[in-house]
């Protein structure tokens, strides 16, 4: 699993620190797999260990230029549908291909498993761990996805 250190979150909820987070539950590690490079993945919050995973749909081709906002990826769970939104302008590089051929995947290992890697600016406006945490504390105790995801 990457990362050693996690924060933990009300629920037991784990937040990888070595990771940045964005309001919607998911996350981005930069400079992976090389500087300049980010994946994305979903977060604890978002998929919570043993959540069936139906599917994961609406990825960008390799190669593509998405604008702050645009869709990433929309992912289908037992508990509802989560969107991700790029959080910024981006390049999509790779697309993982166990995602979609086992969805599931990402249910086991939230932080481990990757959905797309983007060519990254070099300073996203996003949460880092300390703030995504305090974030979650905030809300009301997780179902699977937050309120107005499902």
């Amino acid at each position: 699993m990457p990362g050693d250190e996690y924060l933990v979150a009300p629920g037991g909820i784990r937040i990888a620190a070595d990771r940045f987070y964005h309001r919607d539950h998911y996350w981005i590690l930069p400079d992976s797999p090389q500087p300049g490079h980010c994946r994305i993945g979903l977060s604890a919050y978002a998929c919570r260990p043993g959540i069936e995973v139906y599917f994961v749909e609406h990825l960008p081709s390799p190669g593509s230029q998405v604008r702050a906002g645009e869709l990433l990826a929309v992912i289908e769970t037992e508990k509802g549908v989560v969107s991700i939104h790029s959080p910024f302008d981006c390049q999509v590089l790779a697309v993982n291909r166990a995602v979609l051929e086992d969805p599931n995947c990402i249910g086991f290992d939230a932080y481990g498993v990757w959905i797309l890697e983007l060519r990254m600016p070099t300073a996203p406006q996003l949460l880092s761990p300390a703030e995504y945490l305090q974030y979650l504390r905030s809300l009301p105790p997780p179902q699977c996805f937050p309120a107005g995801k499902k």
